[in-house]
């Protein structure tokens, strides 16, 4: 079995060090926690951890849940450990040699070891890469070296004192983390250098997703938990072309240092808490976009010639700090205009009752508005405005959103149409799951998932006289069926284009061999 490697930090100012090397030990701080022998799982890590620090946030309490679990059970005898050391200027390996204990005797926070036969402890930083040194600079006490190639670099080390540095196979850069595996480990072993940036979009595509729908949210939160990382913002909201940063938190209680990015930031969530799905005005792209602006002091005439070559029909009025002061628009300007003023800047036809409202607000909410106004500005947290949102930008949100509903009700009553024409009810009980079958009194009674089962005989496809390729046709349907499952599954995000073409392309084709209504 090949031997893994693990980084293990000997406490923030190497005040565990000493003994380690001493005593041929690992050794993790922690110092509030019993014995953890008898913890079968991370649920009974987890209940420990929250017993013993109970003001801890939940995305906390789960990375340590997660470094004590990897400590306990997933560190295995032959695993390299390497610690960079803070009272010498150098990093040891060591080799694991036996399993956890709890060494009841010691001091507070010198508890928690694993034995450790040391094969080096004078490895200097610079016969190390930068890109090993990296990975053993994050901030976690006990994480995964698995990157560019870590165990079999170490392992030269340990034997050799030399890093050979990755091979090209093993050097792959950040684009390249195909995995949700590969970034959350990316995420923890960068932990103290810049975040991790990525749209959403790039996001959830290493989780093979491409809506956000509960279950799939569900599946990333779990992930995020499980690594103890966050995003900011929240990935379950805004546009899907938006900008997340991926921040690990959490380290062991006795640190007194913190993360960084995470310090100066202070809308960092904590991953399980990460808000539900909910139509946001974020969610929208010219939420996210800008907006074409002018000043109050500008002449009209600026304003004019922004709108025309733009084709705007209305325009932010900010003031220096970017603060929204109202809206011009051409309705304000014939209104000031019919008053009888002489309009000479912006501020004299300025509409000062222009709606702002914050990225974050239910959509639904804001329809009204939008509708009786025509538009509204959306702000992002510092009140500084990011877009607009007209009429139009809604109108089409909601056509993204209902099209694929639409295209696949007609699909299925197209199927219905011919199934009640050329089969019995009895063929079509036969389709049906067995459960369901004495309910079928006809098509208009099956699962989509069904007309698989009713069509796979080349005899009974034959009956619907489509000149088709058979094989094809239910190829596609099963592309139609899983397309309707997922809708049955809200999300804010449109079905993807390609995944929209194939189903246009399937109601085109139908409706060309059936042309009926």
């Amino acid at each position: 079995m090949t031997s893994r490697a693990w980084l293990v930090r000997l406490g923030e100012t190497g005040q565990r060090e000493s003994t380690a090397l001493k005593e041929g030990l690992v050794i993790l701080g922690w110092s509030e926690l019993r014995d953890l022998s008898a913890c079968e799982s991370r649920t009974d890590i987890a209940a420990m951890v929250t017993e013993n620090y109970p003001h801890e946030g939940k995305a906390t309490l789960s990375n340590w849940t997660g470094q004590l679990w990897r400590f306990l059970r997933e560190i295995r005898d032959g695993d390299l450990i390497v610690c960079p050391l803070k009272t010498r200027p150098t990093v040891a390996v060591g080799r694991v040699t036996g399993p956890y204990r709890y060494e009841s005797d010691a001091d507070p926070g010198f508890r928690q070891v694993r034995p450790v036969e040391w094969l080096r402890t004078d490895i200097t930083k610079s016969d190390i890469e930068q890109d090993l040194r990296n990975s053993m600079s994050s901030l976690l006490t006990v994480c995964a070296l698995s990157r560019f190639g870590a165990p079999r670099r170490i392992t030269n080390l340990a034997e050799q004192g030399v890093d050979p540095g990755p091979t090209p196979d093993e050097m792959v850069m950040l684009e390249g983390f195909a995995t949700p595996h590969e970034l959350l480990n990316g995420v923890i072993a960068n932990s103290m250098g810049e975040p991790i940036r990525l749209t959403i979009r790039d996001f959830l595509k290493r989780w093979g997703v491409t809506r956000r729908t509960s279950a799939s949210v569900a599946r990333i939160e779990a992930d995020l938990v499980a690594k103890g990382i966050t995003t900011r913002p929240s990935f379950t909201e805004g546009w899907f072309d938006s900008v997340i940063e991926l921040l690990p938190v959490g380290e062991e209680p006795e640190s007194t240092k913190e993360i960084p990015s995470q310090s100066l930031q202070p809308d960092v969530e904590d991953a399980p808490d990460l808000p539900t799905i909910t139509l946001r005005v974020g969610v929208l792209e010219s939420a996210n976009k800008g907006v074409a602006s002018v000043r109050l002091e500008d002449e009209l005439k600026i304003a004019h010639t922004k709108m025309l070559s733009g084709k705007y029909s209305q325009l932010a009025v900010i003031d220096e700090n970017g603060t929204l002061r109202g809206a011009l628009s051409w309705e304000s300007i014939g209104k000031a205009s019919m008053r009888g003023q002489k309009l000479r800047t912006v501020s004299d036809a300025v509409d000062r009752t222009a709606g702002l409202v914050d990225h974050h607000e239910d959509l639904l909410s804001q329809v009204n508005e939008i509708y009786n106004k025509g538009y509204v500005f959306v702000c992002d947290s510092d009140r500084k405005v990011t877009g607009i949102i007209t009429a139009a930008d809604l109108t089409q949100q909601f056509g993204h959103l209902a099209r694929p509903f639409v295209l696949v009700e007609e699909a299925e009553r197209r199927l219905r149409r011919r199934a009640d024409e050329v089969f019995t009810v009895d063929e079509l009980r036969e389709a049906a799951p067995r459960h369901l079958a004495p309910r079928v009194s006809s098509a208009n009674d099956l699962m989509l998932g069904a007309y698989k089962h009713l069509l796979a005989s080349p005899a009974r496809w034959s009956r619907l006289e489509w000149p088709l390729d058979h094989a094809l046709f239910v190829e596609l349907l099963e592309l139609i069926r899983a397309v309707r499952n997922e809708l049955m599954h809200f999300a804010p995000d449109p079905l993807d284009e390609e995944t929209l073409t194939r189903v246009e392309g399937f109601i085109e084709m139908v409706r060309i061999v059936d042309p009926r209504p």
